[in-house]
């Protein structure tokens, strides 16, 4: 099975890798719903892939609100009939020592990234049993692997997508239904470009984050959304409950893994 006419919910697709995601998987001729919450940036990159042509839909919705998510699922079925795939990517991130992260901030971080992910995943699943076929694909990240100071509610966030991801596809291996995540790493992206900016040396930072890399450079959203692409596909029919480190060598440079 191609991806042409399969319809997919993208989260968090309004700028970075969601929106390079739903640009690859609108050319490979799928059916995108873009979900996100900025509905500027949601309109414009729908309008854009309308423009080419693709069958899009934009629904403004807030990953971390039941009420949203339950309608945007409604929309998608209203207006394609089905669905097929979901990836999981809209996210938040903050900088800060776990000493001085308040519980707001932590709350926000895991409501956006980790509940985002069960409110969707939970919303969709009963339509791709019906259906009797599915992939889920939640975007985690090299921090589901690593520690990294100032990043503790993040950490905690992306570790939880892995784990929850491997229940996800115990529980819908029998329906046909897989469920992967892909852990990327420093991808330039406005996300990247905002805690960049927060260095002391953003010149510095910059170098130095591409020289970690074997590959001499950050990673792009469409190295992402090609990985995404990949586990969508039947070209991934047997592979569920994995985690897919997609960063450039960054793990074997640090962690040897």
């Amino acid at each position: 099975m191609s991806l042409n006419q399969q319809v997919v919910i993208v989260t968090g697709a309004g700028s970075g890798i969601g929106r390079s995601t739903a640009q690859l998987l609108a050319s490979e001729g799928a059916r995108v719903v873009i979900a996100e919450i900025n509905e500027h940036k949601g309109a414009d990159a729908a309008g854009e892939l309308n423009q080419a042509g693709a069958a899009v839909k934009f629904v403004r919705t807030d990953v971390a609100d039941e009420r949203s998510v339950q309608e945007m699922v409604d929309e998608t079925l209203s207006t394609f009939g089905s669905i097929y795939g979901l990836v999981n990517n809209a996210g938040i991130e903050t900088s800060a020592d776990l000493t001085t992260t308040s519980t707001q901030e932590w709350d926000r971080i895991l409501a956006v990234n980790l509940r985002g992910v069960f409110l969707c995943s939970r919303a969709a699943i009963p339509h791709m049993r019906k259906n009797g076929r599915g992939s889920i694909v939640n975007i985690a990240s090299v921090h589901a692997n690593f520690a990294f100071e100032g990043a503790s509610a993040y950490d905690a966030s992306k570790g939880g997508i892995v784990s929850v991801t491997r229940t996800l596809a115990l529980e819908n291996g029998p329906f046909q239904i897989r469920a992967n995540s892909i852990c990327p790493g420093y991808i330039d992206t406005p996300m990247w470009d905002t805690w960049l900016e927060s260095q002391a040396d953003p010149q510095k930072m910059e170098r130095e984050t591409r020289e970690w890399h074997p590959l001499r450079r950050r990673g792009t959203p469409l190295d992402i959304a090609r990985a995404v692409r990949f586990l969508l596909s039947d070209d991934a029919e047997w592979i569920t409950g994995a985690s897919l480190v997609v960063d450039g060598g960054l793990s074997v440079r640090f962690f040897g893994n």
